[in-house]
Order: structure tokens, then C-alpha cells, then sequence
């Protein structure tokens, strides 16, 4: 008889449940953490400058006051400790809109599958709108976590890349979840 105690579900509920709430003022300390932090943007072609910090939070609180994009803090349940962003958006690419996802989870608590279940939150919520089409991701090639997430959630990598990312370019894995996979289609 072989011993499954070991065996691990990639779709299971991660060991911490978590929520999305939409991102508010009081979360610029998330993004000067996240967006300075050599370590967390590492694959996003190094930290962003401190005077940057105040535009990039604005321009997030427009967007979601404008609802133009879906901004979140991703926090653990039940105490609400902030661990992470997630987000959704919709771009130019060739003439045609291209709704993008992305996510940060504070370096600290890596590792634990948190960004796998915000980006199911992320993607069910998508889901209720109907209005995102198709989603697409861009994990570095090197982003082996990131590029882990996009596969847990049932995105496919159609190949890479070159994503300019804050005026830089970045060689990335392009991943797609059909609209239609996850029933907004």
C-alpha cells in the first residue's frame, strides 16, 4: 500500500485563508514596501525610487475611484494582516484592450500559497462582473513562484514576452486564462 500522507494538492486551500478588500489610502506603506524593496522586485528589473512611491498610490486610487482597475490588499483572515496586493486592469496592446492581473506578497510570508488563493478570489470575482474577458499574466521568465501561481490557477503559458514594466524591459512568461474557462466568456 503506498503512504499519500506526503502528497500535497496543488488546488487545496492554503494553511492560511485570506480575503481581498480593495485598497485604500492607508495602504501606501504596502506599496513603498513592496515597490522599494530589492528583494520583492527583483524580477521586475530592481526597486522603484522612494519619489516615485506618491504617483504610483495616486494613480492606483484613481483608477479604482474611476473604476477603471481593481486594486486589493490581500490580508489573512480573521485578524486582517496585510500580506500582499493583487490587481486587475485593462490595457492598449495593438489596438485591442487586454485585462492583466498581478500580485505582490510580502516577502515574509512567500511560500505559503497565499498569492495562488487571492489570485482564485481575484479571478471568482472576475467572474461575478463578467467584463474582464480574458485574463492575462506576466511572470519573469525567472519568476518561478509567479509562473507556479498562473499554472495552479489554470492559466496557460501561450510563450514569452518583452513586457516593459515602470520604463523597463522585462522578458516575461505570457499566461492566459480563457474567459470562457473560468466562465465569463
Amino acid at each position: 500500500m503506498t503512504d499519500t500522507s506526503a502528497i500535497v494538492d496543488p488546488m487545496a486551500s492554503p494553511p492560511f485563508a485570506v480575503r481581498l478588500r480593495p485598497y485604500v489610502d492607508a495602504d501606501r506603506w504596502l506599496t513603498e514596501t513592496i515597490e522599494t524593496s530589492p528583494v520583492m522586485m527583483a524580477d521586475l528589473g530592481g526597486p522603484l525610487p522612494e519619489a516615485d512611491i506618491p504617483g504610483i498610490h495616486a494613480r492606483r486610487l484613481e483608477g479604482m475611484a474611476a473604476d477603471r482597475l481593481w486594486y486589493f490588499t490581500v490580508e489573512l483572515e480573521p485578524e486582517g494582516t496585510a500580506v500582499g496586493t493583487i490587481c486587475l486592469w485593462s490595457d492598449a496592446v495593438a489596438g485591442e484592450l487586454r485585462s492583466e492581473a498581478g500580485w505582490a506578497i510580502l516577502h515574509e510570508y512567500q511560500g505559503r500559497g497565499l498569492a495562488t488563493e487571492a489570485l482564485r478570489l481575484l479571478i471568482a470575482k472576475a467572474r461575478e462582473d463578467g467584463r474582464w474577458g480574458d485574463i492575462h499574466a506576466f511572470p519573469g521568465v525567472s519568476n518561478g513562484p509567479s509562473n507556479a501561481v498562473c499554472r495552479k490557477a489554470g492559466f496557460e503559458n501561450v510563450g514569452e514576452e518583452t513586457v516593459l514594466y515602470a520604463g523597463r524591459r522585462l522578458a516575461c512568461n505570457h499566461w492566459v486564462l480563457d474567459a470562457d474557462g473560468y466562465g465569463a466568456g
